[in-house]
């Protein structure tokens, strides 16, 4: 595999060359501010983009081209890193090696993105009323039913009591709210900024001539040269003055806990990879330390996990659990925490926490579209480092770098999705 980077309409492009794959995979990133007032425009912009363009008014004619693309794929999905928006177009298509050497496949495949990207189905300055009017009752009811979802919404009210007035409390789905007073023309023009106000990089995975490619993305037409964000990843020392405990009643049969932790570590920390191992040991695994304890020996959890997400520095904790085990089973997670934190991590844990995040990164080996978001990642957070390099990284962490960021935690807010007939 062979990484280069370069620079083509306007934009940085990155080259990911390897001869793993039967596919070329491209990916145009936008990339801009997020916030609460933009959060649901973003949202109902990805899925207008996807739904049709002038040239393909119809998510059957997009379909259709596809299909004559030799079955190709698009892909728009949009989503938050700390307060940075990231919209992602991805076009994956045949290699043309492997389709007779269609000489003609990857230009009509760059002038189809380029119209997706470039030519929406849009006319003076509004988005058609039809997939306009689709779209919005569409994400309506997809924020309405994150309430049917428990887990979900559970999640979203953690977030959203850790603190109301954090980038971490806005949904990246979008809110009602913000929904309802919103005309095609407001999300219009929210994609005309995007055109011309944010950052853009390319990422290209496969087997092609890196100079021949590059002569190729002149198809997709030039990009404002707009500089990248800068708060890609939370720099705020949030200190826990006093934990929160919310408790909400619904007719739920299972209640789900949730618990909220600070941590000190964000992606572009030295301590980066060794958060990352700590939350495989502590409870990103099924043979982390809290499936052991909390679910395996105390039968307290009928699941339990825990995540990272770095770009806030923030690790939560997860569980479903009887409503009246709500106080042993949250006591359990701490004691569990304070147990690492005093250095109590065994050997064994470490090395099959250490297997399985290895594994995990080779993984992203195996996918071109995993690779453009590795390297898209790398772009974001001002890192440089390849996977082996991870690897290593991962394979030299000591426990004491372990007990480091254990130590670097604190328990913020604590939230329980309880039964109506819950009296803790």
């Amino acid at each position: 595999m062979e990484v280069i980077s370069t620079g083509s309409n306007n934009v940085k492009t990155t080259f990911i060359r390897t001869s793993k794959f039967k596919t070329i995979d491209i990916d145009v990133a936008f990339i801009g501010s997020f916030s609460k007032e933009n959060a649901t425009k973003r949202s109902l912009l990805t899925r207008l983009l996807t739904a049709s363009t002038k040239k393909y008014p119809s998510k059957k004619a997009l379909a259709n081209k596809l299909y004559d693309l030799y079955n190709a794929t698009l892909a728009i999905s949009a989503y938050p890193s700390y307060k940075t928006s990231v919209t992602v177009f991805h076009l994956s298509i045949v290699n043309p090696k492997y389709a007779g050497g269609d000489a003609a496949l990857l230009p009509e495949a760059l002038a189809f993105l380029r119209e997706v990207i470039f030519n929406p189905n849009a006319k003076d300055g509004a988005f058609s009323e039809k997939d306009w009017r689709e779209q919005k009752r569409i994400l309506r009811d997809n924020i309405k039913n994150i309430y049917n979802n428990k887990s979900r919404y559970a999640l979203r009210e953690l977030l959203r009591n850790m603190s109301r007035d954090e980038i971490i409390s806005v949904s990246s789905l979008g809110a009602i709210e913000d929904l309802d007073p919103l005309t095609a023309s407001d999300v219009y023009a929210t994609y005309r900024e995007m055109l011309e106000k944010e950052n853009v990089v390319i990422f290209v995975t496969g087997d092609f001539d890196d100079k021949e490619m590059l002569g190729q993305l002149k198809i997709l037409g030039d990009f404002k040269d707009n500089p990248k964000p800068e708060e890609t990843v939370s720099e705020e020392e949030r200190a826990v003055e006093k934990v929160k405990e919310v408790v909400e009643k619904q007719n739920i049969n299972q209640a789900k806990l949730l618990m909220g932790f600070r941590t000190d570590v964000n992606t572009k920390s030295d301590k980066f990879p060794a958060a990352l191992l700590f939350n495989a040991i502590f409870g990103g695994t099924f043979t982390s330390g809290l499936m052991q304890v909390v679910r395996e020996e105390h039968s307290l959890a009928y699941y339990i996990a825990s995540q990272i997400i770095n770009d806030l520095k923030i690790l939560i904790v997860t569980a479903g659990i009887d409503q009246n085990q709500y106080q042993l089973a949250s006591d359990l997670v701490i004691k569990q925490l304070e147990s690492y934190k005093a250095g109590n991590i065994s050997d064994d844990l470490i090395a099959i926490g250490k297997e399985n995040i290895v594994n995990e990164l080779l993984e992203i080996g195996d996918s071109p579209r995993k690779l453009n978001a590795f390297h898209l990642r790398n772009y974001l957070h001002g890192m440089d480092i390849s996977i082996p390099e991870m690897v290593e990284k991962i394979k030299n962490i000591a426990k004491e770098d372990l007990v480091t960021v254990a130590r670097g935690i604190a328990l913020d807010t604590v939230f329980l999705l309880a039964g109506e007939d819950y009296d803790g």
